[in-house]
């Protein structure tokens, strides 16, 4: 049973969101046109008033024992992330009762864990149209549509999720996210902190509204932002990349900042670092390192900073430093190998790389460039086998798809190549790497059109 909650005096606040006619006071009325809002042709729909609240429940006419088994076993299977054994599950139980609109969203969850988005869509576009009150299953099929760059159909599902139920702070969030990606940006302010009114520690909150007050260039109030991000979730990536994110308000007045603490006395590098001003950024890093030389942070920012400028040996240097006073960080062995591949170093790549997978770094990044790599030593079983994994970290990553096509042709298999290709070419949103594409699938169909020729 999928159960809402409504304050009648909610409804009446929203009456733009829930098209309530202006003439409709009565609270049957209103009960009786919330029901033509959410009618469903599948399963129970029924609406009754308890107090100031109306109460929305919607039940699959029947239950199947079989189905609710292969659902339970289900659960088990995802618990030891063996899920494509779960899929199947939840897949045989919709095919026993697809009415069931629990099947179709644990198959959404299931695929978009798998950064299957448009598969995760597919199940959750079901459920809301047998239960349209089902509010979690509009919140994460809005959350996909943010992950595929769609804003306009996300906003629409957060929305209709949050309405149902306001108090869930996941809804402010991602509302937060897309007014901030459309630059609505006072909008996106007034969900960041209502999710704070909510949740007054919800380090996320916190690091939106600094992220917005960046952008609008004011550093004072970014940086308490950023400072609060590392007070409430310390030893976090989202702290480490507030730290990143500090800035100074200006050059002029880096000496008269009073910062006095190791994250302070580094954010100055930090804040010269997001403005583009490498050199200073370096120099600052630098005279801190001459006081704080086993500071393995520090030393990985002074790497970074040594990549933005090109002097990649030296941004070698740095994080090979960083790895020898710290061996225990995934990202100083990813950075590492990132630099190895700008410098065609590909066995240092691939072992650096494989260190950090093992060390947890499991991004699409990692195990894209070892299969570049390996690609370059003629190891294709080992190339694809990388891409396959980066693939299924991140299926809409373009730049895996055209290493994995550049695989496959030079694997001899031309059909997955062109496969690949036509995906990259029908994403939606601008990719520089769509221009190498089509090159590469020029490439194939001439090797083809050669091929045919000779025979």
């Amino acid at each position: 049973m999928i159960t809402v909650s409504l304050l009648i005096q909610d409804i009446r606040k929203s009456a733009d969101f829930f098209k309530l006619p202006d003439n409709l006071e009565n609270t049957e009325a209103i009960k009786e046109f919330i029901l033509k809002k959410y009618h469903t042709d599948v399963g129970i729909l029924e609406c009754f008033i308890d107090g100031e609240r109306l109460i929305l429940q919607w039940f699959p006419k029947e239950v199947d024992k079989k189905a609710e088994s292969l659902h339970q076993e289900a659960i088990v299977l995802v618990k030891k992330k063996q899920f494509q054994k779960a899929i199947l599950k939840w897949e045989k139980a919709v095919s026993l009762n697809d009415q069931d609109v629990i099947y179709l969203y644990k198959l959404g969850l299931v695929y978009f864990d798998m950064k299957k988005y448009s598969d995760s869509i597919k199940y959750l576009e079901k459920a809301v149209l047998i239960c349209p009150i089902y509010y979690r299953a509009h919140l994460l099929l809005g959350i996909n549509w943010i992950k595929l760059r769609k804003f306009r159909k996300a906003e629409y599902h957060v929305l209709e999720s949050n309405h149902l139920n306001h108090t869930n702070i996941l809804t402010y969030l991602n509302l937060g996210a897309i007014y901030s990606y459309q630059q609505r940006l006072n909008e996106a302010i007034e969900m960041f902190n209502a999710t704070i009114q909510l949740s007054p520690k919800e380090s996320r909150a916190f690091l939106g509204l600094a992220r917005i007050y960046n952008m609008l260039n004011d550093v004072e109030t970014a940086n308490s932002y950023f400072k609060k991000v590392i007070e409430l979730s310390p030893g976090t990536q989202m702290a480490e990349y507030a730290k990143r994110s500090i800035r100074v308000p200006s050059q002029d007045e880096t000496d008269s900042t009073t910062i006095d603490s190791k994250e302070g006395q580094v954010a100055k590098g930090m804040g010269f670092y997001l403005s583009g001003n490498y050199d200073v950024s370096s120099q600052q890093y630098k005279e801190y390192l001459t006081l704080h030389p086993s500071d393995d942070y520090t030393w990985y920012l002074l790497g970074e900073t040594k990549l933005r400028t090109g002097e990649l040996t030296e941004a070698a240097d740095c994080f090979k430093r960083a790895i020898r006073l710290n061996s225990s960080r995934g990202l100083y062995y990813k950075s590492l190998g990132v630099v190895c591949h700008y410098l065609n170093k590909s066995k240092e790549v691939i072992t650096n790389l494989k260190k950090a997978v093992e060390m947890g770094k499991l991004d699409s990044l990692c195990w894209t460039l070892q299969g570049v790599h390996y690609s370059k030593q003629n190891k294709m079983e080992a190339a694809m086998h990388a891409f396959d994994l980066a693939m299924k970290k991140n299926p809409n990553n373009p730049l895996v798809m055209y290493h994995l096509a550049s695989a496959y042709n030079v694997s001899k298999q031309s059909k997955k190549a062109k496969e690949m290709i036509e995906k990259i070419l029908a994403l939606e949103y601008f990719v520089p790497i769509k221009s190498d594409a089509k090159k590469l699938l020029e490439n194939i169909k001439q090797t083809d059109r050669l091929k045919n020729s000779i025979k």
